[in-house]
């Protein structure tokens, strides 16, 4: 072999090798570059998922507060809705009151109370001030010393009994009937949190 041979097959072996290493250099960088572009895709993804799992619990949370505050305002016009009403179904139910106690049915009602429990010696009936007219009447259902006061706090009707020693009043008025019926609706219908 002559020495241009030689060298033709050093060149070709050098070559061979050479390209070997490149092929290596870049098969090492093809790899590096994919696994740092997986690497870079798996960040971003992360970083992605945080983000839209950010965005997304600030969108929940804004709904959430949206949702709570139409359910505030849609409760409060019920509640207030509601309140009107039993406000005006207790003031049609005071009106019919000041209907019976302008009726005729009334004095008699006033009599058959003092006929149930018949009041004691020295007993003093307590009227409001428009039924003292019908005293009178009353007087004829009661021993002669029992006497008869005006009584302030009546305001829609009935009488009340204090006992001679004032220490029993029993109260038989429709104003005492009223603010019961009202205290028992708002208890029973849990109104307002009624006796819970």
């Amino acid at each position: 072999m002559d020495a241009n041979q030689k060298l033709t097959q050093f060149m070709d072996s050098v070559n061979r090798s050479t390209d070997a290493e490149i092929a290596a250099a870049e098969r090492e960088a093809m790899e590096a570059s994919e696994e740092i572009l997986r690497t870079a895709q798996e960040q971003c993804s992360a970083e992605a998922a945080r983000e839209i799992a950010e965005k997304k619990a600030k969108i929940t949370a804004k709904y959430q507060k949206r949702m709570s505050q139409v359910g505030y305002r849609g409760r409060t016009a019920l509640l207030s809705r509601r309140q009107m009403l039993l406000m005006q179904l207790f003031q049609d139910l005071r009106g019919k009151l000041a209907e019976f106690t302008a009726s005729a049915e009334y004095a008699p009602w006033l009599m058959g109370l003092l006929k149930k429990q018949k009041p004691e010696e020295h007993s003093v009936i307590l009227l409001r001030e428009a039924d003292m007219p019908l005293s009178e009447q009353l007087r004829k259902l009661l021993p002669d010393s029992c006497t008869f006061r005006i009584d302030p706090s009546i305001r829609i009707g009935g009488l009340s009994v204090l006992s001679a020693d004032g220490r029993r009043c029993e109260n038989h008025t429709l104003d005492e009937a009223y603010a019961a019926k009202f205290r028992n609706f708002y208890r029973d219908h849990k109104i307002d949190g009624g006796d819970e």
